[in-house]
């Protein structure tokens, strides 16, 4: 079921452009470039892939508590990794992607899904893996490329999700390339998932259009003062340029949450269409309460030409951002492709219209797809109306840094470019994640290498809070033990993921990555 098997290369130039087999399931002829795709679509799209070698490690403690929030119990194969968090006060939720749905069947088995996910009651010291989320549909099944995000002071989470094609029986229902949502329910003794609800749809094999595109690596946020919940995502179409176009889709999330439904979400918003020969990829999101409309601006960011630069001709990749301005029918953006907002342009080694190296031209030693990403994350700070973006790229050094810029409201009076990491060693600074406390602190956090040689797989995760975005501060280790990545055993790829993640609540901090200590991945936390 898991198996994907790449039929035929055509001869585009937009490389490996591939006739696949998904889940025993033929995908249209398509331009789309499986390497470049999420962790979550290449499981879907590879199936289960060999890996390193397993060797436990141990490590000294430091002052944070790193907590695993998967029950190693509950893995049936070693890939449990690129993970999310959502935090409310003591209540924390952890989504990441979990191999062992690679051998449960059929997919109606909660172990089956592809997205697993851990709760803890206690700030983060405890977990209780929850295993996974429910499915009542047998032809698809939970695929992960998770987000999370907390509603009404933890009474509530709701998880996101890919939701892909498995086995294909048209009388049990629709089979879509799909992007769901889950709403948790929690009681003083249980956390309760509602079965998936679409939140948006690249096409169904059971009607008579049929698929059209593969949706990919969404990303989620929500405001409680408009109960707005918005979505962003890649489309990758089967029948256009397969180079993706970044979308969003909003809903109001009703009073009662778990009757959120499929029709509350909207029309995709369309940021940014495909392009000729130009890859866009990587898109997060942020929502910014704007008190004149009562409504919410979404701010998006993304990656532009990652993948593409290697064959296209433009070497250089390109922070770009937009904004959809609130109250406006039909949405109005600012950056759109004849006025583009560019955050690194004017960066130290960039070309004029912004263009950095990427990661995407460097191996990663011990990062089992290779070559890297710079897809950078948003946050908004409501303390200033204004949102910081934070990315790494190589335009520093091959191995890359991570950077920060501001924003006011409509995308005006961009800040310097800071870098975040202070160390200049030349070491590994990569996927970083970034929130704001409500006393307007940020948050960003990221993997690091400084502490042992440029040649080392050697990997810590490390954070940085700061009063305010252009503030000093010092940067400190989270991880109480080192990965060797080189020494990881993963079914999955890329092994570490495509992102990490933290969370603010109130004036707390929560961080959660990808951690090898045990021999394989696992989801950790620390509090």
């Amino acid at each position: 079921m898991h198996r994907v098997v790449l039929m035929s290369l055509l001869s585009s130039s937009f490389a490996l452009c591939a006739f696949a087999q998904g889940h025993s399931k033929l995908l249209p002829p398509n331009h789309i470039n499986p390497k470049t795709l999420s962790q979550g679509a290449r499981m879907w799209w590879y199936g289960p892939q060999p890996s390193g070698a397993i060797t436990p490690r141990s490590g000294t403690p430091s002052a944070w508590p790193n907590v695993d929030a998967a029950n190693t119990n509950e893995d049936l194969a070693g890939g449990q990794s690129e993970t999310s968090i959502a935090a409310a006060a003591n209540r924390v939720m952890v989504a990441w992607n979990d191999a062992t749905g690679f051998f449960v069947f059929p997919s109606t088995n909660p172990k089956a899904s592809l997205t697993g996910v851990g709760f803890s009651r206690d700030g983060g010291k405890t977990f209780t893996d929850l295993v996974g989320l429910p499915n009542n549909n047998s032809n698809e099944s939970w695929s992960g490329d998770s987000a999370v995000v907390a509603v009404d002071n933890g009474a509530y989470f709701i998880v996101s999700s890919m939701y892909l094609p498995v086995n294909i029986d048209c009388s049990q229902g629709p089979s879509q390339y799909a992007i769901a949502v889950s709403v948790a329910t929690v009681t003083q003794n249980s956390v309760q998932f509602t079965n998936p609800i679409i939140a948006a749809t690249g096409g169904d094999y059971c009607s008579a259009e049929g698929p059209t595109a593969f949706l990919d690596k969404d990303f989620m946020r929500y405001d409680p003062a408009t109960r707005t919940l918005a979505l962003s995502y890649t489309r990758f179409t089967f029948y256009g340029l397969g180079t993706g176009q970044i979308e969003v889709v909003k809903a109001h999330v009703p009073l009662s949450p778990p009757f959120l439904s499929s029709a509350a979400f909207s029309d995709p918003i369309v940021v940014w269409p495909e392009e000729p020969n130009v890859e866009n990829e990587g898109a997060y999101l942020a929502l910014a309460h704007n008190s004149n409309t009562n409504a919410d601006d979404i701010y998006v960011a993304w990656e532009r030409n990652w993948g593409s630069n290697q064959f296209n001709g433009d070497p250089y990749v390109y922070i770009y951002l937009s904004e959809i301005l609130s109250g406006m029918n039909p949405p109005v953006i600012i950056g759109t492709p004849g006025s583009p907002v560019v955050a690194t342009l004017g960066q130290l080694n960039s070309t004029a219209l912004g263009g950095v190296k990427s990661l995407d031209l460097e191996i990663i030693p011990g990062y089992n797809r290779g070559f890297g990403n710079d897809f950078p994350r948003i946050a908004y700070d409501a303390a200033k109306n204004r949102v910081a973006v934070v990315w790494n790229d190589a335009s520093h050094h091959p191995l890359g840094d991570i950077f920060m810029r501001t924003y006011g409201h409509g995308l005006s009076s961009p800040g310097p470019i800071l870098k975040i990491n202070s160390d200049n060693k030349g070491a590994l600074h990569f996927m970083p994640a970034v929130c704001f406390m409500t006393d307007g602190s940020m948050v960003t956090s990221w993997y690091d290498r400084r502490n042992y040689p440029a040649d080392s797989a050697m990997t810590d995760y490390f954070g940085d809070v700061r009063p305010a975005p252009y503030a000093p501060a010092a940067n400190f280790k989270i991880t109480t033990a080192a990965t060797d990545w080189t020494n990881t055993g993963s079914i999955i790829a890329p092994n570490f993921g495509d992102y990490t993640d933290n969370a603010c609540t109130g004036t707390s901090a929560y961080f959660t990555w990808s951690d090898g200590r045990m021999g394989v991945p696992q989801p950790f936390v620390a509090p």
